[in-house]
């Protein structure tokens, strides 16, 4: 690892220092890593290219994306987002089940409503 670029993103550049104002090194959690937008003028397009998806420690995602490819473009760094501390698993069952409490959430929310309205009328 690059003790200057871990340094340059965590000290240095504006979303190093935002991502660790929301999140310690010692997170853990599921991490999606954005290269730099090579576009630094104010005018035409800007895109910032989808490096990957990675689940670890914060501290070892920042010393991965520092050395990716298309990570630096022209000096301020990429951006790392937290998204979650795990992928939840979506198979027929799971899809069934969302879909039977969605429904009692709408019954209970019925129900809940219909006391309210009693309770309002004492």
């Amino acid at each position: 690892m690059s003790q200057d670029k871990f340094k340059q993103f965590t000290e240095v550049s504006w979303s190093g220092k935002r991502l660790l104002e929301k999140h310690s090194l010692d997170e853990e959690g599921i991490w999606q890593i954005f290269g730099e937008d090579p576009n630094c003028d104010f005018g035409g397009s800007h895109h910032q290219p989808d490096l990957g998806i990675v689940q670890g420690k914060l501290l070892d995602v920042i010393a991965h994306a520092v050395e990716l490819p298309q990570f630096w473009q022209w000096g301020a760094g990429g951006d790392i987002k937290s998204i979650g501390k795990e992928i939840p698993k979506v198979d027929a069952n799971s899809s069934a089940r969302r879909k039977e409490l969605r429904q009692e959430a709408k019954e209970l929310e019925k129900r809940l409503k219909a006391i309210q309205q009693e309770l309002g009328s004492d």
